[in-house]
């Protein structure tokens, strides 16, 4: 089987690095490219993670644009203190990127078919979907809680636009999201190992809250979808919540998870990578 090619839409992010891990990691990805937006930290710092990420993953030839700054509204990255910390990777030392240059998001040419995979405030969306086959986004709340959900709130306007862009959707929520925990003797496998990657993977999982993987789950999710619930419902804004409302866009959302074995499966992909 062909494995899948995915572009990543990225705001790195401790689980957004997870992430990126993975899909080096699986023989059943093929990353084709990587965007960066602010949300957790500045568009910059983002895109010098994802190079950092990529280069201890043994793929840094793999492209990295540089998109928004700034969300629709003009407004910068998320406010406010998070575990990611400030410089995005929870304090876990990753090898400063070489001076390759970063591209513009303009410049991202990706020659063939390519699932996105959005697991940032949605401000790029919008422009990459339109030559994508399909589309999946890390977003949304089945269970409405204060405040909105940060992927789908940050720049509302940005979500609308991608849900009405007619690619086939398939929406991957928080209170899915916040299931997948590794435990904590893998993530010490993780950190034992003599893999640059599976160690990377294990600091980051270390410092992150309840071990969570976060974002990676989406991948997961590309990879192995007989571990998810996957479920057609009409997903819409409501008050800058993206939930399901009467009017909405139908989507695919990912509505329950076997957590255990997604989280058994990402270790064992990092561990045999």
């Amino acid at each position: 089987m062909r494995p899948t090619r995915v572009v990543l839409d990225v705001d790195t992010g401790i689980d957004d690095a997870l992430a990126l891990l993975y899909a080096v990691a699986s023989p059943l990805l093929d990353l084709r490219g990587v965007s960066t937006v602010a949300g957790n930290v500045p568009v910059e710092v983002a895109a010098r993670n994802s190079r950092a990420v990529l280069a201890v993953a043994g793929a840094a030839d793999v492209p990295v644009a540089t998109g928004a700054a700034t969300t629709t509204a003009g407004t910068g990255p998320r406010a406010g203190p998070t575990n990611h910390g400030t410089d995005g990777l929870g304090g876990v030392a990753v090898p400063w990127p070489d001076d390759s240059p970063v591209l513009d998001l303009s410049a991202l040419d990706v020659d063939g078919p390519f699932t996105l995979v959005g697991l940032a405030p949605m401000t790029n969306l919008p422009t990459l979907a339109a030559s994508s086959t399909d589309v999946v986004l890390v977003g949304g709340e089945l269970v409405v809680e204060e405040p909105p959900e940060l992927n789908a709130g940050h720049d509302p306007a940005a979500t609308a636009r991608v849900l009405a862009s007619g690619r086939p959707t398939t929406l991957y929520v928080v209170d899915v999201f916040e299931q997948v925990s590794v435990a904590p003797a893998d993530v010490d496998r993780l950190r034992a190992s003599d893999r640059p990657a599976a160690r990377l993977a294990g600091d980051l999982l270390a410092v992150r809250r309840s071990h969570l993987i976060g974002d990676a789950g989406a991948l997961v999710l590309l990879t192995h979808p007989e571990l998810f619930t996957v479920e057609p419902r009409l997903v819409g804004l409501a008050g800058g919540h993206l939930t399901e409302v009467p009017d909405g866009q139908r989507v695919d959302v990912v509505v329950a998870v076997d957590a255990e074995a997604v989280a058994r499966t990402y270790v064992q992909v990092l561990l045999r990578a």
